[in-house]
């Protein structure tokens, strides 16, 4: 596990449920999403989604505050999680993080860290679809 491989799971308990409870948070947005993609009435089910999206957004916005990770100084495995599933609700809305200039700095760090700038920039990163070929939307190019 890169969580354990690479020690950046901290060490406090507290720490560790909140990043816990962080993570859950963002995998149940990225639930969300999913369900939206691959649902057969996507484009009815669009426009609510997209309504609702900054009050799940707003969560972490808050809780990022002035901190540079979600751990604070550390970047952490949420904040892969997180940073990937922003990425891609920018692909999907591009201005939905327009409301949230702590989200949009933290995902700035996080696509300029080297190794991921790198990879980015690659055409197979740049032909990868959010979503499965089943879903009504991925991402198409």
């Amino acid at each position: 596990l890169i969580k354990i491989n690479h020690q950046i799971v901290p060490n406090c308990k507290k720490q560790r449920a909140i990043l816990h409870m962080l993570l859950n948070a963002a995998l149940d947005l990225r639930m969300n999403f999913a369900r939206l993609c691959y649902n057969p009435d996507f484009e009815n089910l669009k426009a609510p989604f997209l309504k609702g999206l900054p009050d799940s957004l707003r969560i972490f916005e808050e809780y990022l505050g002035d901190k540079t990770w979600l751990a604070g100084d550390k970047i952490n495995y949420p904040d892969f999680h997180l940073c990937e599933l922003l990425n891609q609700l920018e692909k999907f809305e591009p201005s939905c993080l327009s409301g949230f200039p702590k989200l949009k700095a933290y995902l700035t760090r996080f696509e300029n860290l080297p190794k991921l700038k790198e990879y980015m920039s690659s055409e197979e990163f740049k032909k990868r679809d959010c979503m499965a070929r089943i879903a009504k939307w991925r991402n198409n190019y």
